[in-house]
């Protein structure tokens, strides 16, 4: 047998007793059965373990979970911004379809085609809002200027960027 794969297996042997010694050293006796169970025998033990917890004997029996809106620390009375709502709303997302697919998904100032594509209001969103005086989600939703496609415009991330650092 050559030297290397001589030593390589003396070094294999020489860990292998390290674990052994570690196992037991750092772990109880009746978790050292566990670990030494075969692969049926640990499904058959998870199983009883889930059975011994349900129904009464679980800790969490008959605890209603308190994540109900009113009892979490952070709401606030579903206060969402119009802005938000807007976003958020699906004439929003189909005015965005419509835009890019009038453009073919190219940005309108480098033709750079697909990629992280932003829809652009010409005339600006919140000065639309702000100019017609819309304060709730049903007013924005039937205003038309809001949802003009001539409005609207497709740019890129670095695009749009650029257009608002030149506007600031």
């Amino acid at each position: 047998m050559p030297y290397a794969l001589y030593h390589r297996k003396e070094k294999e042997r020489e860990r292998t007793i390290k674990r052994r010694k570690y196992f037991r050293e750092y772990h109880r006796e009746d978790s050292r059965k566990y670990l030494k169970l075969s692969p049926e025998e640990l499904i058959r033990s998870r199983k009883q373990f889930g059975e011994s917890r349900m129904g009464e004997k679980n800790p969490f029996y008959g605890k209603h979970c308190n994540n109900n809106r009113e009892n979490n620390p952070n709401w606030k009375g579903g206060r969402t911004s119009l802005r938000k709502q807007i976003r958020n709303s699906f004439k929003y997302r189909q005015w965005r379809s419509d835009i890019f697919t009038r453009d073919d998904f190219t940005c309108q100032k480098c033709n750079r085609r697909g990629g992280c594509l932003h829809a652009h209001h010409i005339i600006a969103f919140g000065d639309i809002l702000e100019l017609n005086d819309i304060k709730t989600l049903e007013q924005a939703i039937n205003y038309e200027e809001l949802w003009n496609i001539n409005n609207g415009i497709t740019y890129c991330k670095t695009c749009h960027c650029l257009y608002f650092k030149k506007n600031t």
